[in-house]
């Protein structure tokens, strides 16, 4: 992101033509999905969004964040929604010497969005194009339905009318714990679940570094062969 842009600033640069709210939406959700590759950064979830963007990494929560300060910069309203999913999305996204990292279960959120009047939830910006058909083919290889990242029938195209979703489906949710203004103090509440031994990942991933997860998923992410 260019030095000294706010995400308003951003949110026009994107949408700069007079468009319809499903438009201007749209583009800003190719925005986020192309902009910033499907990895983990410092700060994990708690990242702010302008962070986000200049850092060029993020996984479904700062990524979410984004999504949701872009949206409300061009005047939509729009919520973050955490839910509980199982861990085996992530199955194969890490090293096989940091899969310890991964608790059993995930704090995972989405986008609610009302566009034109609609409703939509969505998370169809989360994985970038290139990490999606990657981990796709290797599903279909090994048989599986879920991991690196991804569904074997993952979308990363919304349409700015429905729901889109690249990670999420709704047969996964273990909990609901519904739209999250006040992030944290979410982070701090027992229902968060990104954590290990007790500890944060956002204050983890602050001691550590995402480098070596970020390797690992771009190698991924360039396996793939048309």
């Amino acid at each position: 992101m260019p030095t000294g842009q706010t995400i308003g600033e951003i949110a026009e640069r994107v949408v700069a033509m007079p468009a319809s709210e499903q438009v201007k939406a749209i583009a800003l959700h190719d925005h986020v999905r192309d902009s910033v590759k499907f990895g983990f950064a410092k700060y994990f979830d708690a990242a702010q969004p302008d962070y986000t963007l200049a850092c060029g990494h993020g996984h479904c929560n700062p990524k979410s964040r984004l999504m949701v300060s872009l949206l409300r910069a061009i005047g939509l309203e729009a919520h973050q929604h955490f839910v509980v999913i199982p861990n085996d999305i992530l199955k194969g996204a890490l090293p096989p010497r940091l899969s310890w990292l991964l608790p059993p279960e995930l704090s995972h959120s989405y986008v609610d969005v009302k566009v034109e009047g609609t409703w939509c939830a969505i998370d169809s910006y989360i994985v970038d194009t290139a990490l999606l058909k990657a981990a796709q083919a290797r599903l279909a290889k090994e048989g599986r339905s879920l991991g690196y990242g991804v569904r074997a029938d993952s979308t990363n195209v919304w349409d700015g009318q429905g729901h889109a979703f690249s990670q999420f489906d709704r047969n996964m949710v273990i909990e609901d714990h519904g739209r999250v203004e006040d992030l944290e103090a979410y982070f701090r509440d027992k229902k968060y679940r990104n954590k290990k031994f007790g500890m944060r990942f956002n204050t983890m991933f602050t001691k550590l570094t995402g480098a070596p997860i970020n390797s690992h998923i771009e190698r991924i992410r360039t396996s793939f062969v048309e």
